[in-house]
């Protein structure tokens, strides 16, 4: 039986139960797979806690649906000549939703608790080169001397370097702006009870069930277009799909299975919405392990795998194919040409290396299904070439494992983008300082390729910048550290009653302000 039929009866059986989104006609319905692991802003290092904290609290800065910084609790900054101070200029009249007023000494507060050892931030080191971070954090001094209030409304970061993408971190979840009264309340879990200066606020938490929230009507940029947003914790995607089509879900991000119903059966293709993500699926190599350190041969696994096809057959048109490691959103004009299909070359470049064929490597993949079908694939190219590669799975913890202890010839991972800049998809994955689990998972190291990278770190003139990251780019992708397969889309589906939506950059960078439902007033 197709899966729609076996949706379309799970549909009938529910709607004896009654439509829930009549409950709350005006609230946005989402879905989550997972509950979050916190709504604290030190420690949120997963993409549902970050979406919707960004929905809750504001930061000095922050991205917008573009990935571009703008303001936010700031409206205007300097940053000096030397790119080593940055002073932040306050809005007036900012309130908590506890009915505070925002002042300098909050975002103080703030800043310094992520930095704070006792609070043993996973994401602490977003601010390690503010002055004075290294002292603070190894017990040495009281504060850290960098992040201050420098009279009222306006507040300064020092730092001891100058980082090019500073306002990049000044963006993330993690240095959002919370109320030290709040976090310091007796008997109560700050993250349970998060109060912040956001557009909507926490109401209902009701852990791997539900989570609710309220619009904040004092809200500094105008009261929300929605009364609220209720988010339902649903892990079994066929559930999710029924809840969607009852009516019980507004936006959905489509699934594996449905994605050729939605995109193809009316009315379901006229609500479907894409956006190529910040992300790049690839091949990784052991480039310390002959002969995987031979760039010629690198380059012919990249000539001999058809990614176009891959992409067209297997992935159903949910990608396109990568010339780089950098997602397209983040490239400049001066795109890397990347590796075309062409097995004849693959052969030529194999053979100037003088191995013996056929060449035997093994291929480490995690153990699920469809990553088993495209290794397969893989596979069944390589071997034209004559290259045979012996699959081995492992669950997803040991996988990791082994890879960043660099046990494998070869593996199949994606990187995925903490911040919307090419230095995040460079710098972690191909620096030789980051070995391992630091993201350099093939451990590649050139040292041409490390000083452009170091430049642009602590660049501030942004054509420089720009300009050392595509080097960097261009000799990382003559080396191939990676086999570099493809970009996905992020792709859902919208209730026709919901408005001005559209896929942000970064996962972060919507707070859902402007989304309006049709009918609702």
């Amino acid at each position: 039986m197709k899966i729609y039929k076996i949706i379309f009866l799970l549909a009938l059986c529910l709607q004896g139960c009654g439509s829930r989104m009549e409950e709350q006609n005006d609230f946005l319905h989402l879905r989550l797979k997972d509950d979050p692991s916190t709504l604290d802003p030190a420690y949120i290092v997963d993409v549902p806690g970050g979406a919707l904290a960004a929905k809750i609290y504001n930061g000095l800065v922050r991205f917008d649906r573009e990935g571009k910084v703008v303001p936010d609790l700031a409206s205007r900054w300097e940053v000096s000549g030397d790119g080593r101070l940055y002073r932040f200029f306050l809005r007036d009249g900012v309130r908590f939703t506890n009915g505070r007023e925002l002042a300098a000494e909050d975002i103080v507060y703030s800043l310094r608790r992520l930095l704070d050892p006792a609070v043993n931030s996973p994401r602490s080191w977003l601010l390690e080169a503010v002055k004075g971070a290294a002292a603070f954090m190894n017990g040495e001094s009281k504060f850290p001397e960098g992040i201050r209030a420098a009279g009222k409304g306006v507040v300064e970061i020092e730092l001891t370097t100058p980082v090019g993408i500073f306002l990049n971190y000044l963006a993330m979840p993690n240095n959002l702006v919370i109320p030290r009264e709040e976090v310091e309340r007796p008997g109560i879990a700050f993250s349970d009870h998060p109060c912040g200066t956001g557009p909507f606020q926490l109401v209902e938490w009701r852990h791997n069930n539900r989570i609710v929230l309220k619009r904040n009507p004092d809200y500094f940029e105008g009261s929300p277009c929605l009364a609220g947003i209720k988010y339902r914790i649903i892990p079994e995607t066929l559930t999710a799909v029924v809840e969607f089509e009852q009516g019980n879900i507004d936006i959905m991000e489509v699934p594996r299975a449905e994605f050729e119903r939605y995109t193809t059966d009316l009315p379901w293709k006229d609500q479907v919405r894409s956006r190529v993500g910040l992300n790049c699926y690839y091949v990784g190599f052991n480039c310390q392990k002959p002969p995987f350190n031979d760039p010629r041969l690198r380059r012919a696994f990249n000539y001999a795998i058809d990614r176009k096809k891959i992409i067209d057959v297997l992935l159903e048109g949910r990608a396109v194919p990568a010339s780089g490691p950098v997602p397209p959103a983040l490239h400049s004009s001066n795109q890397t040409g990347g590796y075309p299909y062409d097995p004849e070359k693959a052969r030529e470049l194999i053979a100037q290396t003088g191995l013996k064929l056929p060449l035997q490597a093994t291929f480490l993949i995690k153990a699920d299904r469809e990553v088993l079908s495209i290794a397969e694939v893989i596979q069944d190219y390589l071997k034209r070439v004559g290259i045979e590669l012996t699959l081995i799975q492992r669950e997803w913890s040991s996988f990791k494992q082994a890879v960043n202890d660099g046990e494998f010839d070869l593996f199949y991972l994606s990187w995925w983008g903490d911040y919307p800049d090419p230095e995040n998809f460079l710098y972690p994955t191909f620096h030789s300082a980051n070995f391992g689990a630091g993201g350099n998972r093939s451990r590649f190291s050139d040292r041409e390729v490390d000083k452009k990278l170091e430049a642009a770190s602590g660049e501030t003139d942004r054509e420089k910048r720009r300009k050392l990251l595509a080097e960097a780019e261009e000799r990382v992708v003559e080396l191939a550290p990676w086999v570099f397969l493809w970009h996905k889309k992020d792709v859902v589906i919208c209730r026709p009653r919901v408005k001005r939506f559209r896929i942000p950059l970064i996962y972060n960078g919507d707070k859902f302000e402007e989304i309006e439902l049709l009918g609702v007033r």
